[in-house]
């Protein structure tokens, strides 16, 4: 009987080594494994970041094209810009005031032809600018104060000369204080408003 026991628990002990010589293989197999997809994850890892590597360059290059585009776009804006500021100036300095004197049109009239050229040139040029397709409110009220300030810098010199006649009955001191009085109020309200827009803005975001 203890013969046998011991083959039985030989046999059982030789089968054990068995099972793990097994196992053994298999852990190296299944390490083997493992070893080979991290390696080849690894490759891919290092592919991708060879690749997003190669497009972050050429994403710089890109940007580095788009802001010089945009700096010489905006240079030949304000180049364009100054150009039609001279233009505006030549009108209102020189165009105008010659055709007045030329046609012999009453002086009076010079004020009503600066400030429609004035106007509607401040306004393209804002537009310009912008670069917005329709005129929007903050293009037009920058033209109305640019406009009423070139019409008063104009009255007054032309009035403390003496060669703006005005009607009889009214008084010089009279007509540019009520006048001083208007383009006060215009620039006031003109740097009020913008203020109290941004103040709306700000609540319709919020809500």
């Amino acid at each position: 009987m203890v013969a046998e026991e011991e083959k039985v628990l030989e046999k059982t002990v030789d089968e054990l080594n068995q099972q793990r010589i097994d196992l053994e293989k298999e852990i190296n197999n299944l390490n083997l494994i493992k070893i080979e997809k991290l390696k080849s994850i690894n490759d891919e890892l290092e592919n991708k970041i060879e690749w997003m590597d190669k497009e972050r360059i050429k994403a710089t290059k890109e940007r580095d094209n788009l802001l010089r585009k945009v700096r010489h776009s905006n240079d030949k804006n304000w180049k364009s810009a100054l150009k039609m500021i001279t233009i505006l100036g030549v009108l209102d300095l020189v165009v105008i005031p010659a055709i007045i004197t030329l046609l012999a049109i009453p002086l009076l009239w010079i004020f009503v032809s600066l400030g429609l050229v004035t106007f509607f040139g401040v306004m393209l040029i804002v537009n310009y600018m912008s670069g917005t397709s329709p005129f929007n409110t903050g293009e037009i009220r920058k033209a109305i104060i640019v406009s009423l300030i070139t019409v008063y810098l104009a009255f007054v010199p032309l009035m403390a000369f003496g060669l703006v006649v005005f009607p009889v009955g009214n008084s010089a001191q009279a007509i540019v204080t009520n006048f001083t009085w208007l383009i006060g109020a215009v620039i006031v309200l003109y740097f009020a408003t913008r203020p109290l827009e941004e103040y709306i803005k700000t609540i319709a975001n919020k809500k």
